[in-house]
């Protein structure tokens, strides 16, 4: 992973950015002409790892896939409309802030959402119950200097070159996936519904959906959250679905970091319907131990 796609370009609740070179090392030897798919691509930390140039990512909210298709096309554009909000904002004060929110609220507009996300509290993209953005700017910090997002900007733009973008339901965007593709799922949490567009997620729906990627020859790679802190969100994946699976610590949950009320370390469950190298499934298991003595320490 390059030094600047180490730093999200968008920053999303629920990233895998902490595990992501330790995920990257689970995928099979991808064949040739295989592809890669991300249903549900949120902040894109995987992006940078896949395996294979080519492939998909699709997400349900319109305006983040939108966001992507900038930062991939247009990064001038993107860069040129942060950086003019951000020196607006330093001369004019917070209320620039509010008053993209409430454009952005109002128009949906890829770029606002870009500039409120870089400068929001704890850079989280979050929306109330009518879709709209509601998180507030974050008083005690600037937001990153135009000039130092510069190069991470560049750097996604060059390294999503060979992925599309959809602005689809995840079904949609895994309907071409065929034998030998790889496939990262990391569908919506129960503990995080709610706390962006409004929808429920049928899970059931989405093993049979696991089902026919089974069906078509993919492989796939699924992750769920077990628990963060002392809250517990736990799904049956029915085991005839997948041949493995292991749980790791992928890093403190935002948002009660947000609302200061603790600092829950979220543990999540990896299945595969694929065996995983041995090597790196035991490197995957290590961790998951040492975040447990962390965990322990912390709690003497």
């Amino acid at each position: 992973m390059k030094t600047s796609t180490r730093q999200p370009v968008i920053k999303w609740s629920g990233s895998k950015r902490a595990v992501a070179h330790i995920l990257c090392r689970l995928w099979p030897q991808a064949g040739a002409g295989a592809r890669y798919f991300e249903p549900f691509v949120g902040g894109g930390a995987m992006l940078p790892v896949r395996p294979v140039a080519d492939g998909v990512a699709g997400d349900t909210i319109k305006e983040l896939v939108g966001l992507w298709i900038e930062i991939r096309n247009r990064a001038d554009k993107v860069l040129n409309h942060y950086s003019r909000l951000w020196h607006q904002r330093e001369s004019e004060g917070h209320q620039v802030f509010y008053r993209v929110r409430e454009r952005f609220n109002r128009e949906k507009n890829p770029l606002d959402l870009f500039f409120l996300s870089r400068t929001c509290v704890n850079g989280l993209i979050r929306f109330n119950a009518r879709g709209e953005f509601n998180n507030s700017l974050h008083h005690t910090r600037p937001g990153i200097h135009p000039d130092r997002l510069s190069e991470i900007v560049y750097c996604w733009s060059r390294m999503l070159s060979g992925i599309e973008f959809l602005a689809v339901d995840y079904r949609a965007t895994l309907d071409s996936v065929g034998a030998g593709d790889l496939v990262f799922l990391d569908p919506p949490y129960a503990g995080t519904r709610g706390r962006y567009h409004p929808e429920s997620f049928d899970f059931e729906a989405f093993y049979r959906e696991l089902e026919r990627l089974n069906s078509v020859g993919a492989r796939w790679m699924l992750t769920l959250d077990g628990r963060a802190g002392a809250r517990i969100y736990e799904k049956e994946v029915p085991p005839s679905l997948y041949q493995t699976s292991v749980s790791i610590s992928t890093g403190n949950s935002p948002f009660t970091r947000l609302m200061n009320v603790s600092l829950d370390g979220v543990v999540e469950t990896v299945y595969f319907n694929f065996k995983p190298p041995a090597e790196a499934l035991r490197a995957a298991y290590s961790k998951k131990q040492a975040s447990r003595r962390q965990t322990s320490r912390r709690r003497r």
